[in-house]
C-alpha cells in the first residue's frame, strides 16, 4: 500500500478480520464474541438451569457484559505490567468499572452469585407455594359452587310445588 503514488509501500494491505487496530477489543463484535463462546461454555457447567430457553435473552445480555468486562480487565492488567497504571487511560477504568457493574448484577439476575442463587430459589420456591395456592383455591371454588348448585337444585323443586299447590286467592 502507498500514500502517493510513486512511493514505494509501507505495509501490504489490510485483509479483512486483522485486528491491528484493537486496543482492548471491548467495542469489537468479534472480540466480545469469542469472549462470550469461552464464558458460555463455562456457565453451561456451573448454572445448568440457564440452558432453558426463557433464559436466552438474559444468558446473552450477561455473556456480552461479561466477555466486555474480561476484556477490559485484560487490558488494563497487561497495560498496568508493562508501562504502570498511570498509563491506562481513565476512560478505560470507568468502562471498566461499568463493565464489572453491569455484569455482576447481571449474574445476579440469573443466579449466578449467592444472592441471587438465593433470591432465585426463594422465587422458584414461592412460584411454587403459589401453584399449589391457585390450585387449592380452584379445588375449593369448585366444591363451593357445587354446593352451591346442590342448595339451589333443592331450592327449585319446593318452590314449583309450593306454586303448583299452593291456593289461590283469587
Amino acid at each position: 500500500m502507498t500514500c502517493r503514488p510513486g512511493h514505494p509501500p509501507r505495509h501490504p494491505d489490510f485483509e479483512d478480520g486483522n485486528s491491528l487496530a484493537l486496543v482492548h477489543g471491548a467495542q469489537s463484535e468479534r472480540a466480545i464474541e469469542a469472549v462470550a463462546a469461552e464464558v458460555h461454555a463455562t456457565i453451561r457447567e456451573v448454572a445448568p438451569w440457564l440452558a432453558q430457553d426463557h433464559f436466552a435473552p438474559s444468558v446473552h445480555r450477561y455473556l456480552r457484559a461479561a466477555a466486555r468486562e474480561q476484556l477490559l480487565d485484560q487490558f488494563i492488567a497487561s497495560t498496568v505490567e508493562s508501562k504502570g497504571a498511570g498509563k491506562v487511560p481513565s476512560r478505560t477504568w470507568e468502562q471498566a468499572t461499568a463493565a464489572t457493574r453491569l455484569a455482576h448484577t447481571l449474574a445476579g439476575d440469573l443466579g449466578l452469585t449467592p444472592l441471587g442463587e438465593a433470591r432465585l430459589r426463594a422465587v422458584a420456591g414461592s412460584a411454587a407455594v403459589t401453584e399449589m395456592s391457585l390450585a387449592d383455591l380452584v379445588a375449593q371454588g369448585a366444591e363451593i359452587r357445587k354446593a352451591a348448585e346442590a342448595r339451589m337444585a333443592a331450592q327449585l323443586p319446593a318452590t314449583a310445588t309450593e306454586r303448583d299447590g299452593g291456593t289461590d286467592d283469587a
